[in-house]
């Protein structure tokens, strides 16, 4: 054999043995699945997340309209492992509302807010460095660096009724927002020791420990979220 087809060999063969552990490194993850539950009832349109309409709120003569909750905009899971990410976090403008309105951001990562509204918004939040209210006209995308841990309120200076709440935590490895029915996922889970939270809110409503040791899929009992937004 010559010495080029001695170096092609060697270079096939370090391919295989990297692919292999590729291959291996995916096979050892696993999906971790839980939800989220409320005795509120579940919003079905979007228009309810902006502000109550009169008939939810009590007007002395009629009772109010029982609470609802739209998991996807209003709660946030959280894995905390080994691994922490590096990826920004997006959060969507879209008929007058912020989606989602819990926001869980690892410090030192960015904040990104995409406008799809026809109009323009000024979101700031008091109290962290960077985030003064600038607009964001429709269709463009504001970027902010995540400097300081701690809960802050996330306001609009041109539409007092949007509103949110954003938690820059000191480490995440994956961030997920649930299904309409409560129901979410963590994909690709390596084996490890994590913390499952959950936020909703300015609230962290619940905390707990887990493993993951192999490729099987774990499953977690639900959650309960009926602490409301900003208790």
């Amino acid at each position: 054999m010559t010495t080029a087809m001695r170096g092609m060999a060697y270079r096939a063969g370090a391919a295989m043995v990297a692919g292999g552990l590729l291959l291996a490194t995916q096979v050892n993850a696993g999906d971790v699945r839980s939800s989220v539950r409320s005795n509120e009832e579940v919003k079905t349109k979007a228009i309810d997340a902006v502000r109550a309409p009169y008939w939810q709120e009590w007007n002395g003569f009629i009772d109010p309209k029982k609470a609802s909750i739209d998991y996807a905009r209003e709660v946030s899971a959280v894995l905390i492992g080994p691994v922490a990410t590096r990826d920004a976090t997006t959060v969507v403008l879209r008929d007058g509302a912020l989606s989602p309105s819990t926001i869980v951001v690892q410090i030192g990562t960015a904040l990104r807010i995409r406008n799809e509204d026809d109009f323009g918004h000024e979101l700031y939040i008091d109290g962290l460095k960077g985030f003064d209210a600038i607009e964001t006209t429709p269709g463009s995308t504001r970027t902010v660096q995540m400097e300081q841990t701690g809960v802050f309120a996330l306001r609009d200076k041109l539409a007092p009724y949007v509103h949110g709440n954003v938690h820059v935590i000191a480490k995440l490895t994956q961030v997920v927002n649930p299904s309409a029915d409560g129901s979410f996922s963590f994909r690709e889970v390596p084996p490890g020791k994590y913390t499952l939270k959950v936020f909703r809110g300015q609230s962290e409503v619940s905390a707990r420990e887990l493993e993951v040791t192999s490729t099987r899929e774990v499953e977690l009992e639900s959650v309960p979220v009926d602490t409301k937004p900003g208790k």
